[in-house]
């Protein structure tokens, strides 16, 4: 973390310095968007943060004692989601540096692919996952994670650098790069079961490619597209003792105006 945060700070005090040398013309402006999230499946890879106990279950009887430090594991599909974007920025000639605070969100669709201690949980009975439950609650653990539930939700803050490719028509192409912090907020509630209801703030970066359209010397509109990566986040389970890293990628595609002033 403190190596994310000197990047973000070098890169704020080159943005003050250019912004700073009075050799090029300037202007400001403010931007709002909003548009489809697309994200990606997550990996949720943890380990046991403490001695688990499974439940006694068919096939699972007596329970199995799981140390700590044993891993647990299962994959997890999103649907798409929307996003919500705002940034404040100056203009220095084919150079634009912005503030941005976006934020995202998508739903769970399903989980799947359930391990523990390395045995594959998804065709034995549920209630092994509940430490002290003893007989089967008549449901297969593929079967209660299937039925997804949550939602995955990401605020971000960050710097961004563009460059427009100034034409003689009113499209303007542009490439940018931003890189800031990002909050990971997540909820997995399969079936209505809270596993896990925890946030995380990490480092996160992204990478733009878009075009706008002027309309007056003032009114732009555009599109974009956005490939934003964070760090992993670092969330702790409810249902069981354990601690997981997961991953937070996403694609944005943004439709937006831009005044500038």
């Amino acid at each position: 973390m403190k190596r994310n945060a000197s990047l973000l700070k070098l890169f704020t005090v080159k943005t003050f310095l250019m912004f700073s040398v009075p050799a090029f013309s300037q202007s400001f402006y403010v931007s709002g968007s909003a548009g489809q999230n697309y994200q990606d499946d997550t990996s949720n890879n943890g380990t046991f943060t403490s001695a688990f106990t499974t439940g006694a279950v068919t096939g699972v009887t007596p329970p199995l004692n799981i140390p700590a430090g044993s891993a647990v594991s299962w994959t997890t599909d999103y649907d798409n989601g929307n996003a919500f974007n705002l940034a404040v920025g100056m203009i220095r000639d084919n150079y634009r540096f912005e503030l941005e605070y976006s934020q995202t969100e998508a739903d769970v669709d399903r989980h799947q692919g359930v391990t523990a201690a390395g045995i594959d949980l998804s065709a034995i009975d549920a209630g092994v996952l509940i430490s002290g439950n003893v007989g089967d609650l008549g449901v297969s653990t593929a079967a209660l994670v299937a039925a997804g539930q949550g939602e995955l939700e990401t605020s971000t803050l960050t710097l961004n650098a563009y460059y427009d490719y100034k034409t003689d028509s009113a499209f303007t192409p542009y490439v940018g790069v931003g890189i800031g912090t990002a909050t990971t907020d997540l909820e997995f509630s399969p079936s209505g079961v809270g596993v896990i209801s925890d946030d995380d703030n990490t480092f996160v970066y992204q990478l733009i490619l878009g075009a706008s359209y002027s309309f007056t010397d003032n009114l732009d509109a555009f599109a974009s597209y956005v490939y934003r990566d964070a760090d992993e986040a670092s969330l702790n389970a409810s249902l069981l003792p354990a601690r997981f890293e997961i991953n937070n990628e996403s694609s944005l595609l943004n439709v937006g105006l831009k005044f500038s002033f």
